[in-house]
């Protein structure tokens, strides 16, 4: 069983943010979309670095938000000064390209931060009036597991709600956010990333939205808009690497792309 983290004791909405990567204004738009939907408990679900630098300063913006942290392959990585990402891609050069972002994150990552996120658990629990809540970053077993949504094995993902007397689960580490409806009235859902676009072609990000609606979790994927012309301008300037700042700008994927299954990498629309 995963520790209980938190009690959240109001029927109102539940916000879950992953990936932020440095981007402080998509972190930002989504916080303050969530605000606006009502949202009145915050949960990051780790990755807050990377290859938009200004860790410190993600770090800050979600310490003061989010009342559940919980760590990321990149936090694991960054609490112990590893200059591997963690990320587990299967694909040498997807991986190396991470790494590199994972390193210029940790320029910006100073001592008291690097304390705080040592601190997040990899995973745990919510309690609600409705249901408990399982929150993870990859999968409830590994920290770094791709749970792809042309991949999910939905008696896999029952075992681990019924094992942890869970009514919802919540994870991220893809980047891609899916919402799977399991029986009993339970939700699987992968809440996407703040830090850059899905793959397909549209610059916005996304986050997770959960109510409850007579008992049953409800998630919804909530896409949200930034000025990301103005964030390249200023990342540009700052020089990160060009293959880092194209998908914020074209809404497609230049590293990880060759390790997604062939439906997730067949997001991207067609050239031309």
């Amino acid at each position: 069983m995963h520790a209980l983290l938190h009690t959240h004791e109001t029927d109102q909405p539940i916000a879950f943010f992953s990936g932020a990567y440095g981007n402080l204004p998509a972190l930002r738009a989504c916080l303050a979309d969530a605000d606006a939907q009502g949202a009145s408990l915050k949960v990051f679900l780790g990755d807050a670095t990377g290859c938009c630098g200004h860790s410190d300063e993600t770090i800050q913006m979600l310490l003061e938000q989010c009342q559940v942290l919980i760590a990321g392959n990149l936090e694991e990585q960054a609490a112990i000064g590893s200059l591997s990402c963690g990320c587990g891609y299967g694909e040498g050069e997807d991986n190396r390209l991470s790494c590199q972002a994972h390193a210029y994150s940790l320029e910006s990552l100073g001592e008291e931060s690097r304390l705080q996120i040592s601190q997040w658990p990899q995973s745990g629990v919510i309690a609600t009036p409705f249901g408990r809540i399982l929150l993870c970053h990859g999968s409830p077993d590994q920290n770094n597991e791709f749970l792809y949504e042309s991949q999910l094995d939905d008696a896999r993902l029952t075992a681990w709600l019924t094992e942890n007397d869970c009514a919802a689960m919540a994870c991220t580490h893809t980047g891609l956010p899916w919402v799977r409806q399991l029986a009993g009235q339970r939700v699987a859902f992968n809440a996407g990333v703040v830090g850059k676009p899905d793959h397909d072609g549209d610059p916005a990000v996304h986050y997770a939205l959960l109510r409850w609606q007579g008992g049953k979790p409800i998630v919804t994927l909530q896409r949200v808009e930034y000025d990301q012309r103005a964030w390249v301008t200023q990342l540009r300037a700052e020089g990160i690497d060009e293959i880092f700042l194209s998908p914020l700008e074209t809404g497609v994927w230049t590293v990880g792309v060759a390790s997604l299954p062939e439906v997730e990498r067949g997001r991207a629309p067609l050239a031309g």
